[in-house]
């Protein structure tokens, strides 16, 4: 490899990190805004108590929960048997990150609880595709373990909702009103449970493309998460939480159904029990999808009729059109780059 050829990948890999740190950010400031969107609607917390909480789960969830996450993005997603080492492959993955950045970013705009996920699913297999054909995605791994997770993980969010909704209930039926005092530092436990649980989940999505970048790009011999990767991807998740999403709190948090300090502290224990699972299995769930659908769930529970369905509707519809339209974005940014980075 010539030195301008050795510049022109390290430039390369430096900008497809830089691209997926920054869809980190993009990532905690619409995800982290879900799972602080409760605490904050229903009064159980000020808002800048909520965030610390959350952050603080962000920040150290990964190190307790290991990275079988990260291993099934890098793997599992586009087939690293496919892939060549060189400049074309990454960027392909940087148009991949990139295209999966414009649509968080219109769907924030459009106030759409989207799933990161999804988007950064669809951004990568887009580009992927049409260069390789069919055999970029490893079909049998990829709808089991990635595509199926994330499409049953609603209704798994809705059932484990409704199910806390339910038990709670029983249990505190005879509680008097002071008990709402209780239900408000509850929470301090539960945001600092279900922040560990995102932060472990989503922040390894990043580490496993920045391993797959590394592994094409000949700077690491096999797909593993250096520590350093690991370090970066956790602060810019967290950094986003931090920042928060004002407009997806409003969604989450008063748009589905009118949200009080007990419907708070159930949508996040059924939620974070959920993610937890995940986190287990190494499955790269959608916590958007997880906590929207959770409290959809505690609202059946109490009274389906008071659930706003017609947002619920426009939900899950951005959830069905958001791995196709986040690809349809990403390849003309790889066709572009493609044409102006290589001879």
């Amino acid at each position: 490899m010539t030195e301008q050829s050795n510049f022109k990948m390290s430039t390369l890999v430096l900008a497809s990190i830089a691209a997926v740190l920054i869809f980190a950010v993009t990532n905690g400031m619409k995800d982290g805004a879900n799972v602080s969107a409760t605490a904050i609607a229903s009064g159980s917390l000020p808002r800048v108590w909520a965030i610390v909480i959350v952050a603080v789960g962000e920040l150290f969830g990964p190190y307790l929960l290991g990275t079988k996450v990260a291993a099934t993005v890098s793997r599992n997603i586009i087939d690293p048997v496919v892939l060549h080492q060189g400049e074309e492959t990454l960027i392909l993955i940087l148009s991949g990150v990139l295209g999966a950045l414009a649509w968080n970013g219109l769907a924030w705009y459009l106030k759409l609880p989207t799933s990161s996920s999804l988007t950064l699913v669809g951004g990568l297999i887009g580009p992927a595709l049409y260069r390789y054909g069919w055999g970029a995605v490893p079909w049998r791994l990829f709808l089991s373990k990635v595509v199926l997770a994330m499409f049953l993980s609603p209704l798994a969010g809705l059932a484990a909702g409704f199910v806390v909704c339910r038990i709670l209930r029983a249990l505190l039926s005879t509680a008097p009103p002071s008990a709402n005092r209780s239900l408000r530092r509850a929470q301090v436990a539960t945001l600092l449970f279900l922040g560990a649980n995102h932060g472990t989940n989503d922040s390894q999505k990043a580490m496993g493309i920045i391993a797959l970048l590394l592994f094409v790009a000949g700077r690491n011999p096999a797909m593993a998460v250096p520590f350093w990767v690991k370090g970066v991807s956790i602060l810019a998740l967290t950094a986003g939480v931090v920042m928060g999403g004002t407009k997806i709190i409003k969604t989450v948090g008063y748009g589905i159904f009118k949200v009080r300090p007990l419907h708070s502290l159930e949508s996040q224990l059924g939620a974070a029990v959920l993610l937890f699972g995940c986190n287990l299995a190494g499955a790269p769930v959608s916590t958007t999808q997880i906590i929207s659908s959770s409290v959809m769930g505690v609202g059946s529970g109490i009274r389906a009729r008071g659930v706003h369905w017609n947002l619920a509707r426009t939900i899950v519809w951005s959830w069905i059109f958001t791995i196709p339209l986040a690809g349809l974005m990403s390849l003309p940014v790889f066709l572009i780059l493609r044409a102006v980075l290589l001879p």
